[in-house]
Protein backbone atom coordinates (compact mmCIF):
# COMPACT_ATOMS: atom_id res chain seq x y z
CA UNK A 1 0.00 0.00 0.00
CA UNK A 2 1.48 3.14 -1.05
CA UNK A 3 2.61 5.86 1.86
CA UNK A 4 0.10 8.23 0.82
CA UNK A 5 -2.27 8.49 -2.58
CA UNK A 6 -5.06 10.91 -2.51
CA UNK A 7 -4.63 11.29 -6.30
CA UNK A 8 -4.66 7.86 -6.98
CA UNK A 9 -7.51 6.47 -4.60
CA UNK A 10 -10.13 9.26 -5.18
CA UNK A 11 -9.96 9.97 -8.72
CA UNK A 12 -9.90 9.22 -12.82
CA UNK A 13 -6.61 9.32 -14.33
CA UNK A 14 -4.84 12.38 -12.87
CA UNK A 15 -8.19 14.01 -11.64
CA UNK A 16 -8.77 14.47 -7.65
CA UNK A 17 -12.13 13.92 -6.99
CA UNK A 18 -14.76 17.57 -6.14
CA UNK A 19 -13.70 19.28 -3.13
CA UNK A 20 -16.56 19.57 -0.97
CA UNK A 21 -19.13 22.36 -1.69
CA UNK A 22 -22.18 24.13 0.07
CA UNK A 23 -23.71 20.64 1.07
CA UNK A 24 -26.56 21.87 3.82
CA UNK A 25 -29.80 20.39 3.24
CA UNK A 26 -33.07 19.46 4.84
CA UNK A 27 -34.42 16.42 5.00
CA UNK A 28 -36.85 15.17 7.55
CA UNK A 29 -36.15 18.27 8.39
CA UNK A 30 -32.32 18.60 9.84
CA UNK A 31 -32.70 21.01 12.11
CA UNK A 32 -31.60 25.26 10.66
CA UNK A 33 -28.67 25.88 12.92
CA UNK A 34 -26.98 22.09 12.69
CA UNK A 35 -28.12 21.33 9.45
CA UNK A 36 -27.13 21.81 5.56
CA UNK A 37 -29.50 23.57 3.16
CA UNK A 38 -31.44 22.21 -0.16
CA UNK A 39 -29.01 22.35 -2.88
CA UNK A 40 -30.35 24.29 -6.14
CA UNK A 41 -32.83 21.84 -8.41
CA UNK A 42 -31.91 19.84 -10.80
CA UNK A 43 -32.49 20.75 -14.72
CA UNK A 44 -35.07 18.44 -16.83
CA UNK A 45 -31.56 17.36 -18.09
CA UNK A 46 -29.69 16.80 -15.11
CA UNK A 47 -32.83 14.59 -13.75
CA UNK A 48 -33.32 12.71 -16.67
CA UNK A 49 -30.33 11.59 -16.54
CA UNK A 50 -30.05 10.43 -13.07
CA UNK A 51 -33.11 9.05 -13.14
CA UNK A 52 -31.66 6.80 -16.20
CA UNK A 53 -28.77 5.95 -13.65
CA UNK A 54 -30.56 4.77 -10.93
CA UNK A 55 -32.89 2.65 -12.55
CA UNK A 56 -29.59 0.98 -14.56
CA UNK A 57 -28.01 0.74 -11.19
CA UNK A 58 -30.86 -0.74 -9.48
CA UNK A 59 -31.27 -3.72 -12.07
CA UNK A 60 -27.72 -4.09 -12.27
CA UNK A 61 -27.63 -4.40 -8.01
CA UNK A 62 -30.73 -6.72 -8.26
CA UNK A 63 -28.73 -9.19 -10.81
CA UNK A 64 -25.62 -9.93 -8.14
CA UNK A 65 -26.33 -12.85 -5.83
CA UNK A 66 -22.84 -12.37 -4.00
CA UNK A 67 -19.40 -9.55 -4.16
CA UNK A 68 -15.97 -9.65 -2.68
CA UNK A 69 -13.22 -7.10 -3.35
CA UNK A 70 -10.26 -6.00 -1.62
CA UNK A 71 -9.86 -2.25 -0.56
CA UNK A 72 -7.69 -0.09 0.12
CA UNK A 73 -8.63 3.26 2.64
CA UNK A 74 -7.21 6.63 3.30
CA UNK A 75 -8.39 9.17 6.28
CA UNK A 76 -8.28 12.40 6.58
CA UNK A 77 -8.51 14.97 8.83
CA UNK A 78 -7.25 17.90 11.09
CA UNK A 79 -4.05 16.11 12.09
CA UNK A 80 -3.43 14.70 8.64
CA UNK A 81 -0.02 15.86 7.29
CA UNK A 82 1.51 18.07 4.29
CA UNK A 83 3.72 16.97 1.39
CA UNK A 84 6.42 19.39 0.47
CA UNK A 85 3.58 21.36 -1.56
CA UNK A 86 1.09 21.85 0.44
CA UNK A 87 -1.11 18.70 -0.43
CA UNK A 88 -3.14 17.27 2.39
CA UNK A 89 -2.02 13.64 2.98
CA UNK A 90 -3.83 10.60 4.65
CA UNK A 91 -3.47 10.60 9.04
CA UNK A 92 -4.00 6.92 8.27
CA UNK A 93 -4.04 3.94 5.45
CA UNK A 94 -5.50 0.57 5.82
CA UNK A 95 -6.32 -2.28 3.43
CA UNK A 96 -8.77 -4.64 4.07
CA UNK A 97 -12.00 -7.15 2.41
CA UNK A 98 -15.37 -6.56 2.01
CA UNK A 99 -17.86 -9.07 1.00
CA UNK A 100 -21.70 -9.45 0.34
CA UNK A 101 -24.70 -11.56 -0.22
CA UNK A 102 -27.97 -10.35 -0.89
CA UNK A 103 -29.90 -9.39 0.25
CA UNK A 104 -28.68 -8.97 4.13
CA UNK A 105 -25.32 -10.92 4.74
CA UNK A 106 -22.24 -8.75 4.83
CA UNK A 107 -18.33 -8.56 6.09
CA UNK A 108 -16.11 -5.59 6.55
CA UNK A 109 -12.56 -6.22 7.51
CA UNK A 110 -9.39 -3.89 7.97
CA UNK A 111 -6.67 -6.11 7.58
CA UNK A 112 -3.77 -3.94 7.83
CA UNK A 113 -3.18 -0.23 9.08
CA UNK A 114 -0.58 2.39 9.14
CA UNK A 115 -0.80 5.82 10.81
CA UNK A 116 1.44 8.92 10.14
CA UNK A 117 3.75 9.81 13.17
CA UNK A 118 4.12 13.31 13.50
CA UNK A 119 7.50 13.18 15.47
CA UNK A 120 9.55 10.19 13.07
CA UNK A 121 7.38 12.05 10.06
CA UNK A 122 6.84 8.25 8.91
CA UNK A 123 3.82 6.30 8.74
CA UNK A 124 4.32 3.32 11.16
CA UNK A 125 2.58 0.19 10.99
CA UNK A 126 -0.48 -0.71 13.74
CA UNK A 127 0.41 -4.14 15.63
CA UNK A 128 -2.54 -6.48 16.81
CA UNK A 129 -6.30 -6.14 15.95
CA UNK A 130 -6.93 -2.73 15.69
CA UNK A 131 -9.05 -2.19 12.32
CA UNK A 132 -12.77 -2.38 12.06
CA UNK A 133 -14.35 -5.60 11.41
CA UNK A 134 -17.97 -6.67 11.55
CA UNK A 135 -20.00 -9.51 9.94
CA UNK A 136 -24.09 -9.50 9.19
CA UNK A 137 -25.41 -12.96 8.77
CA UNK A 138 -29.04 -11.63 8.13
CA UNK A 139 -29.95 -11.83 12.19
CA UNK A 140 -27.12 -10.70 13.83
CA UNK A 141 -24.60 -8.05 13.68
CA UNK A 142 -21.57 -9.04 15.21
CA UNK A 143 -18.47 -6.17 15.69
CA UNK A 144 -14.68 -6.67 16.93
CA UNK A 145 -14.51 -3.93 19.18
CA UNK A 146 -10.59 -4.16 19.65
CA UNK A 147 -9.62 -1.60 22.25
CA UNK A 148 -12.40 -2.76 24.50
CA UNK A 149 -11.26 -6.61 23.73
CA UNK A 150 -14.99 -7.25 22.71
CA UNK A 151 -16.85 -8.98 20.33
CA UNK A 152 -20.12 -7.86 20.61
CA UNK A 153 -23.60 -9.55 18.95
CA UNK A 154 -26.48 -7.17 18.07
CA UNK A 155 -29.46 -8.89 17.35
CA UNK A 156 -31.72 -7.59 14.84
CA UNK A 157 -35.31 -6.87 15.15
CA UNK A 158 -37.51 -8.84 12.68
CA UNK A 159 -38.42 -5.71 10.89
CA UNK A 160 -34.87 -5.49 10.36
CA UNK A 161 -34.23 -8.96 9.37
CA UNK A 162 -33.51 -9.63 5.71
CA UNK A 163 -32.78 -5.63 4.87
CA UNK A 164 -30.29 -4.79 7.07
CA UNK A 165 -27.91 -3.80 4.64
CA UNK A 166 -29.62 -2.35 1.61
CA UNK A 167 -31.45 -0.38 4.17
CA UNK A 168 -28.52 0.81 5.86
CA UNK A 169 -26.54 4.18 4.84
CA UNK A 170 -24.21 2.15 2.30
CA UNK A 171 -26.94 1.39 -0.08
CA UNK A 172 -24.32 2.65 -2.70
CA UNK A 173 -22.45 -0.41 -2.17
CA UNK A 174 -24.98 -3.16 -0.76
CA UNK A 175 -28.21 -3.64 -2.62
CA UNK A 176 -29.07 0.01 -4.00
CA UNK A 177 -32.78 0.68 -5.35
CA UNK A 178 -33.58 4.07 -6.83
CA UNK A 179 -36.72 4.67 -4.41
CA UNK A 180 -34.82 4.09 -2.00
CA UNK A 181 -32.04 6.67 -2.18
CA UNK A 182 -34.12 9.40 -3.95
CA UNK A 183 -36.19 9.76 -0.61
CA UNK A 184 -32.89 9.38 1.39
CA UNK A 185 -30.71 11.59 -0.32
CA UNK A 186 -30.68 14.79 -2.84
CA UNK A 187 -28.51 12.80 -5.58
CA UNK A 188 -26.47 14.59 -8.96
CA UNK A 189 -24.31 13.50 -11.35
CA UNK A 190 -20.80 15.20 -11.52
CA UNK A 191 -18.68 13.41 -13.26
CA UNK A 192 -15.89 15.61 -14.75
CA UNK A 193 -15.91 16.45 -18.32
CA UNK A 194 -14.31 14.05 -20.31
CA UNK A 195 -14.46 10.88 -18.10
CA UNK A 196 -16.26 8.26 -20.27
CA UNK A 197 -15.56 4.77 -18.00
CA UNK A 198 -16.76 6.31 -14.94
CA UNK A 199 -19.53 7.98 -13.35
CA UNK A 200 -19.19 10.04 -10.55
CA UNK A 201 -22.52 10.48 -8.03
CA UNK A 202 -22.94 12.87 -5.27
CA UNK A 203 -25.11 12.17 -2.61
CA UNK A 204 -26.29 14.58 0.13
CA UNK A 205 -28.45 13.64 3.39
CA UNK A 206 -32.31 14.42 3.82
CA UNK A 207 -32.47 13.29 6.80
CA UNK A 208 -30.60 13.67 10.60
CA UNK A 209 -30.04 9.76 11.60
CA UNK A 210 -27.61 10.31 7.96
CA UNK A 211 -26.72 14.27 8.43
CA UNK A 212 -25.57 13.16 11.36
CA UNK A 213 -23.07 10.61 10.41
CA UNK A 214 -21.81 11.65 7.44
CA UNK A 215 -22.14 15.33 5.60
CA UNK A 216 -21.63 14.08 1.80
CA UNK A 217 -20.96 11.08 -0.15
CA UNK A 218 -19.17 11.08 -3.28
CA UNK A 219 -19.09 7.75 -5.57
CA UNK A 220 -17.31 6.36 -8.26
CA UNK A 221 -18.89 3.74 -9.96
CA UNK A 222 -16.72 1.51 -12.97
CA UNK A 223 -19.04 2.51 -16.09
CA UNK A 224 -18.95 -0.77 -17.96
CA UNK A 225 -20.85 -2.73 -15.08
CA UNK A 226 -21.64 -0.13 -12.51
CA UNK A 227 -19.54 -1.80 -9.80
CA UNK A 228 -18.12 0.74 -7.32
CA UNK A 229 -14.61 1.52 -7.45
CA UNK A 230 -14.48 4.66 -5.24
CA UNK A 231 -16.35 6.24 -2.43
CA UNK A 232 -15.18 8.98 -0.81
CA UNK A 233 -17.05 9.76 3.29
CA UNK A 234 -17.53 13.66 4.25
CA UNK A 235 -17.70 13.94 7.98
CA UNK A 236 -20.26 16.27 9.63
CA UNK A 237 -18.49 19.63 9.49
CA UNK A 238 -16.87 18.53 6.21
CA UNK A 239 -13.19 18.76 6.92
CA UNK A 240 -12.65 14.61 7.91
CA UNK A 241 -13.00 12.27 4.86
CA UNK A 242 -12.84 8.81 4.13
CA UNK A 243 -11.90 7.82 1.19
CA UNK A 244 -11.96 3.95 -0.10
CA UNK A 245 -10.99 3.05 -3.44
CA UNK A 246 -12.33 -1.06 -4.06
CA UNK A 247 -9.38 -2.87 -6.47
CA UNK A 248 -11.21 -4.31 -9.69
CA UNK A 249 -8.73 -6.96 -10.23
CA UNK A 250 -10.29 -8.86 -7.24
CA UNK A 251 -13.33 -8.14 -7.53
CA UNK A 252 -15.40 -11.36 -7.62
CA UNK A 253 -19.17 -11.55 -8.72
CA UNK A 254 -21.41 -14.61 -7.86
CA UNK A 255 -18.62 -16.67 -7.14
CA UNK A 256 -15.84 -17.39 -4.73
CA UNK A 257 -17.59 -16.80 -1.19
CA UNK A 258 -18.33 -19.76 1.59
CA UNK A 259 -21.61 -18.73 2.88
CA UNK A 260 -21.07 -20.32 5.52
CA UNK A 261 -17.21 -19.16 6.80
CA UNK A 262 -17.77 -15.55 5.45
CA UNK A 263 -20.94 -15.30 6.93
CA UNK A 264 -21.20 -17.47 10.40
CA UNK A 265 -21.06 -16.14 13.97
CA UNK A 266 -17.27 -15.05 14.57
CA UNK A 267 -15.18 -16.83 17.03
CA UNK A 268 -14.41 -15.18 20.08
CA UNK A 269 -10.58 -14.51 20.31
CA UNK A 270 -8.39 -15.75 23.01
CA UNK A 271 -8.66 -12.61 25.86
CA UNK A 272 -11.81 -11.01 24.35
CA UNK A 273 -15.38 -11.24 26.28
CA UNK A 274 -18.43 -12.12 24.20
CA UNK A 275 -21.18 -9.45 24.81
CA UNK A 276 -24.75 -10.13 23.47
CA UNK A 277 -26.70 -6.86 23.37
CA UNK A 278 -30.44 -6.81 24.71
CA UNK A 279 -32.26 -5.63 22.22
CA UNK A 280 -35.50 -5.79 24.94
CA UNK A 281 -33.50 -2.92 27.45
CA UNK A 282 -33.96 -0.25 24.34
CA UNK A 283 -32.46 1.05 21.99
CA UNK A 284 -28.44 -0.27 21.41
CA UNK A 285 -26.05 2.14 19.80
CA UNK A 286 -25.81 0.28 16.79
CA UNK A 287 -21.94 -1.12 15.26
CA UNK A 288 -19.83 0.68 12.82
CA UNK A 289 -19.83 -0.19 9.52
CA UNK A 290 -17.30 1.36 6.62
CA UNK A 291 -16.90 5.08 7.86
CA UNK A 292 -18.02 4.28 11.18
CA UNK A 293 -21.46 4.41 10.08
CA UNK A 294 -23.79 1.91 11.46
CA UNK A 295 -25.03 -0.80 9.08
CA UNK A 296 -28.75 -1.05 10.60
CA UNK A 297 -29.37 2.85 11.22
CA UNK A 298 -32.99 4.01 9.47
CA UNK A 299 -33.43 7.35 7.99
CA UNK A 300 -35.92 9.27 10.88
CA UNK A 301 -35.52 5.86 13.26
Amino acid sequence: MPAAAPQRVAAVPGQPMPQQAGQQQPGRPVPQQTGPQQPPPLTPEQQAALERLLAAWEARNAAVTTWSCTFHKWEYNAWSPADGGGERLAFSESSGEIKYAAPDKGLFRVKESTQWNPETRRYEKKTGDTGEHWVCNGTSIYEFRHSDRQLRETRLPPEMQGKAISDGPLPFVFGAKADTLKKRYFMRLITPPGVTDQIWLESLPRYQADAANFAKVELILQARDLMPFAIQIFKPGGQDRDVYQFDPRTSLIDKGLDMFRDFSKPMTPLGYKFILDDVSAGPQQPPAGPGGIAPQSRPGG
